[in-house]
């Protein structure tokens, strides 16, 4: 629950250890006979947080078909990875209020074929145990496997009242290689290299916000919630997804009108 929820971590409990990036691997999900769902779930310190993909393992490994069941990520954040929070390869994603913050090489990297449905996620990178050359967020539709890079489609998918940001000029990429890309983008505030917004993957321009200040209370201290003056205070879209009514942090959204981006709503200190 939000009062009392599930905590990955490793097992050293000094403080000295309380936020030290790489103490453990990963939460290595493959296909199976059902959904995977996390809800309530505080994932840190790992090498990744969650790799999931389908099964390397096959003969023809990433170049099997794309996943049937999917990773659900409802009230879930993933903190402090030394190589990336959130690693897809072929895989199918639902989430609603995912935080994934300061990581050493991507934040979320979701590569190859797939599906996927963000509603009301902060990617924030502010790492800085050394230098990063990868943006936070990446998506590609091509994959490497045992047989060379191949091309996948993904299917069709939706980003929706998202933030991407940290403290590199270029938080967000998209790189794709033919095949069929079906993505959409809107109600986002993203941290992104200036240039035209490709229509296919941005049909609503009038909802893409670059390269503001998003209003994070504390983002060097990992503190990703909004202040009162936050530019994406009020700048979401409501949703029917009964998860999005509150929070993060379990917090009604629309106690003072339009919700906020990112998977915190703003609330007084």
């Amino acid at each position: 629950t939000a009062s009392e929820p599930i905590t990955f971590q490793g097992d050293r409990m000094e403080a000295l250890y309380a936020d030290l990036p790489g103490q453990w691997d990963r939460i290595w999900i493959w296909e199976g006979d059902a959904d995977n769902v996390f809800e309530y779930c505080h994932i840190k310190n790992a090498l990744v947080g969650i790799q999931c993909e389908t099964d390397p393992s096959y003969p023809q490994g990433l170049s099997s078909p794309d996943a049937q069941n999917q990773v659900v990520l409802n009230n879930v954040s993933i903190l402090n990875s030394s190589a990336a929070g959130l690693l897809s390869r072929n895989y199918r994603i639902q989430s609603t209020n995912l935080l994934v913050a300061n990581a050493g090489q991507y934040a979320m990297v979701l590569l190859g074929g797939g599906q996927y449905q963000f509603n009301h996620t902060t990617v924030a990178n502010y790492w800085g145990y050394d230098i990063r050359q990868e943006p936070s967020f990446y998506v590609s539709n091509v994959v490497g496997t045992v047989v060379g890079n191949l091309t996948r489609d993904i299917r069709p998918s939706v980003f929706r009242n998202m933030i991407v940001h940290g403290n590199n000029t270029n938080e967000f990429q998209l790189e794709m290689s033919g095949g069929n890309v079906d993505l959409t983008f809107e109600y986002c505030l993203l941290r992104m290299e200036s240039g035209n917004l490709p229509p296919v993957y941005f049909p609503n321009p009038s909802t893409i916000w670059r390269n503001q200040n998003p209003g994070f209370r504390g983002a060097g201290d990992g503190n990703f919630r909004l202040t009162e003056n936050a530019f994406a205070r009020n700048r979401a879209v409501s949703t029917s997804d009964p998860v999005s009514f509150l929070d993060l942090d379990g917090m009604d959204r629309f106690w003072d009108g339009l919700p906020d981006l990112g998977c915190y709503e703003w609330y007084p200190e």
